[in-house]
């Protein structure tokens, strides 16, 4: 048993409730239940309601919070040092801080959990610091770049990544090595005891946010080319208004609207109950880093048809797997009318690797293993 540290966990969206956040919530829980105080830092005060609708579990109260507001828009290159600046002062008020939201590794960082490496991967060369192309975006990164790169020293630090995909882009990245700990599936995608063995209807669910790269534009195009019979339905955060539109127009142009429902900032229920009733999961970004809403559909029973790229062919076969709109619609047709009771309980069964249990469990080993090295350099 490791001794009671005073461990930090820096993630403050807390309240976007997507994957990361069902990380740093099951993070932060998973050290309480091993004895560590833990404190969390967040932009607002936690809204235990809506964290147990999406995971199924709400923050423990022997977790203390420290709300800070960000002073810089999120979206902004500048975000990044003010989550440096913010994870550096939070460091103070712990023995260890784990980061899981800025998928970077500043120096006071112990632990990282590195969704992707953005900075680095998409910005720079790897031979740094020769810019690939002199963007006012990549100029301002170049400080950060430069101490990631050349000056960090990762021997004694525990990077987590969210994938194989992912691990391969840090190691490329940054030149070090990581441990792969698979996001877990909120609790709630289990808990509801979904009969993947009753009959389904003919119906394809994406569940996206309506944004820039998440590729939800090609679903129309994907359904104009199946039978008139076969169902779509849309379900995601309207992001980007601009989008919506585009996909509302595409509809249109193809004449689907009796065929293609769009469905905008739906709860987690109704997500939840479009799934337990489709035969077919379409996921249309591609190079997705793991896609946590893949193996959430699966845990639902729902058969996964995934672009072949990022992290995704880790664990769906690759019979669900497409490379273009037309094999999409092909595999998608071949799955609504092969669909089996067998086939949908055996989806779940994969996604049962990425259970919270089997999360805690990985986690807590690693971590573990971390601090007893982290102890002996103090001593």
């Amino acid at each position: 048993m490791c001794a009671v540290l005073k461990i930090g966990v820096f993630h403050p969206s807390l309240d976007l409730y997507g994957g990361a956040e069902v990380v740093a919530v099951v993070v932060a829980n998973t050290l309480v239940e091993n004895n560590h105080d833990v404190t969390l830092f967040v932009n607002n005060r936690i809204n235990q309601k809506q964290v147990e609708e999406m995971i199924g579990e709400r923050v423990s109260p022997s977790i203390r919070a420290v709300i800070n507001q960000p002073f810089l828009n999120p979206r902004g290159i500048f975000h990044l040092y003010e989550s440096a600046i913010r994870s550096r002062v939070f460091k103070s008020k712990c023995d260890v801080l784990i980061d899981t939201y800025s998928c970077c590794v500043f120096p006071w960082i112990d632990v990282s959990y590195i969704h992707f490496p953005y900075i680095n991967n998409y910005e720079f060369s790897p031979r740094f610091p020769y810019l690939k192309t002199p963007h006012l975006r990549q100029i301002i990164a170049v400080p950060y770049v430069a101490l990631e790169k050349n000056l960090e020293n990762f021997d004694d630090k525990l990077i987590l990544t969210n994938s194989e995909f992912t691990a391969k882009a840090t190691r490329e990245s940054l030149k070090t090595n990581s441990d792969v700990l698979y996001p877990p599936i909120p609790q709630t995608f289990y808990a509801d005891g979904v009969d993947a063995g009753k009959r389904r209807e003919d119906l394809v669910v994406t569940t996206a946010r309506f944004g820039q790269g998440k590729g939800v534009e090609l679903v129309p195009e994907i359904a104009g080319f199946t039978e008139k019979g076969i169902k779509f339905v849309m379900i995601g955060l309207a992001h980007d208004i601009n989008v919506v539109e585009q996909v509302k127009r595409s509809v249109k142009r193809l004449e689907l609207e009796d065929r293609v429902k769009i469905i905008t900032n739906a709860s987690r229920k109704e997500i939840k109950s479009y799934l337990a009733k489709a035969k077919i999961y379409l996921h249309t970004t591609k190079m997705e880093h793991f896609g946590i809403s893949i193996a959430e559909a699966m845990a639902m029973g729902c058969l996964p048809v995934v672009h072949d790229s990022g992290g995704a062919p880790e664990f769906v076969p690759d019979r669900y797997r497409y490379k273009s709109t037309e094999e999409a619609a092909e595999i998608i047709k071949i799955a609504i009318n092969g669909w089996s009771a067998k086939e949908s309980d055996y989806m779940k069964h994969i996604a049962q690797r990425f259970s919270e249990d089997s999360f805690k469990k990985k986690f807590i080993e690693s971590f573990s293993k971390y601090i007893t090295l982290w102890e002996k350099r103090r001593r």
